[in-house]
């Protein structure tokens, strides 16, 4: 739920597995991500209008329960990518 100072109301935020609330630079939008559907959405204040952002189905999610979200300063989404130790060819390490 977020609650509008202004006109003293309520707005209910999509149902169901949901998280990482994090508001838009202007107001106007919270982002969501959203579990079940494996995508970030978000909700216009405004009117309510759910707007899906970014698809997730074949995104490799890490982190506190195999997942974080958040907004970069111009509003692209920055998520956690697990690269797993696939990518690592070699390596050489020296010890001190």
């Amino acid at each position: 739920m977020v609650f509008d100072l202004q006109t003293q109301t309520w707005t209910e935020m999509p149902r169901g597995s949901i998280g990482w609330p994090t508001w838009s630079k202007d107001e106007k939008y919270v982002y969501l991500m959203d579990f079940t559907g494996d995508a970030i959405i978000r909700v216009r204040l405004a009117d309510h209008k759910v707007e899906r952002v970014a698809d997730l189905s074949s995104f490799l999610r890490t982190g506190f329960e195999a997942s974080w979200f958040g907004l970069a300063p111009d509003g692209s989404p920055l998520l956690l990518r697990n690269t797993g130790t696939a990518d690592i060819y070699s390596l050489d390490w020296e010890a001190p």
